[in-house]
């Protein structure tokens, strides 16, 4: 019995790997990066991307929560793992046996962590977070320096960073992350006064990586742009300058969302098409059906509203889009056939859907649209 699907997700890992080549470029052997491989890799698939990672040489991996960070232990992935979203105080032995770090902030995890990495005789990394605006994760900037001080004296804990997240990174406004960029300057200053220096800071994302280099710090953490998206038009220009200035190419999608087509239908004009009829044809059209659906990750709201490409030409998504299939129309596409190759989004000859203009037509953010692109979508790696 074949197990597989039409409908599928290539994986370009070369892909994954050139982007992050230039991102070393552009960022020079001082900064160290931290790949954030949360989200199932923002759903292209963690081991396989935190195993790229670790071949291009980057220094960390951000991992999400904690059973992200186990995969990767278990998967043989040696190198320093993050987790980004912290821990509960009962995840603490797992976090220690695997020998993973957790963002903290409060002293009472800090007090069950130390008792537990003494207990397994380890000492582990932390990662302190201070709270400049974001206003989720992360200790106050009155409190950082009791929170740090309080650190320094329980035993088996290490503060290997100190860090922050940047809100409004992709905004018009700049003000908003300049003024975070300062309050973790004198966050910095804070510490050095009372004799502390760490090993590490980290402040930019995406976003940050590109328009304020000033928050560069010691390692950065790309996401997104890892897999070929921006978080926002705003950072089209800026990166085009950037990899035109250092002669590199574009940063490339590292994932191509494709189907096929399982049925064609010639369908007269003025039929309603799928659920509720919310779609009736123009004229006397070819309509053509695609194994996927929002079950697959295809959002509902997007009926109506996108397109696809085949053999290289657009083709309007037409009727609700269904659990498990959807409609388009070919009737202006010569020489159709059943089977023929559907891109979602991706590139087929000269055209080009991206995640980004799929998402805005969604009204949503391209790492809604990746990260959702279901479970039962199989990945197809190509290295």
């Amino acid at each position: 019995m074949a197990h597989h699907r039409a409908t599928h997700a290539e994986i370009s890992l070369k892909a994954f790997k050139q982007n992050l080549q230039n991102l070393k470029i552009i960022l020079g052997s001082s900064t160290g990066i931290m790949a954030v491989i949360k989200a199932d890799a923002y759903g292209h698939g963690a081991l396989p991307c935190a195993s790229a990672a670790v071949e291009s040489g980057i220094d960390y991996l951000g991992a999400g929560v904690i059973e992200e960070g186990i995969e990767l232990r278990k998967n043989g992935i040696e190198n320093p793992i993050l987790i980004l979203g912290s821990i509960f105080p009962d995840e603490v032995a797992d976090l220690v046996k695997h020998n993973l770090s957790t963002i903290l902030c409060t002293p009472h995890l800090a007090e069950v962590l130390s008792r537990e990495a003494k207990k397994q005789g380890k000492v582990i990394n932390v990662h302190i977070k201070v709270d400049t605006g974001m206003n989720r994760l992360g200790v106050l900037p009155e409190n950082l320096l009791s929170l740090t001080s309080k650190i320094c004296n329980l035993p088996n804990l290490k503060i290997e960073a100190l860090s922050t997240h940047f809100s409004s990174a992709d905004d018009e406004d700049l003000s908003i992350t300049n003024n975070q960029i300062e309050l973790f300057r004198k966050a910095l200053s804070q510490l050095k006064k009372k004799g502390i220096v760490l090993p590490l800071t980290h402040q930019a994302n995406t976003s940050a990586l590109f328009r304020f280099p000033e928050s560069h710090s010691k390692m950065v953490r790309p996401g997104l742009i890892l897999y070929g998206a921006l978080p926002s038009p705003i950072l089209n220009p800026v990166v085009q300058n950037i990899c035109q200035k250092n002669n590199l190419k574009n940063f490339e999608g590292v994932m191509q969302w494709k189907s096929k087509i399982i049925l064609l239908k010639s369908v007269k004009k003025g039929q309603g098409l799928s659920y509720s009829r919310k779609y009736l044809t123009e004229k006397d059209s070819i309509i053509a059906t695609l194994p996927i659906g929002y079950a697959d990750g295809l959002p509902r709201r997007l009926s109506n509203k996108m397109e696809v490409l085949v053999k290289g030409k657009r083709a309007p998504q037409v009727g609700t889009i269904c659990m498990d299939m959807t409609l388009i129309d070919v009737t202006d596409i010569p020489d159709v056939q059943m089977g023929d190759e559907v891109v979602v989004f991706g590139k087929q000859g000269n055209e080009i859907i991206s995640v980004e203009g799929l998402a805005h037509k969604a009204s949503t953010i391209p790492y809604e649209i990746l990260c959702n692109v279901g479970k039962r979508v199989p990945r197809i790696y190509l290295s």
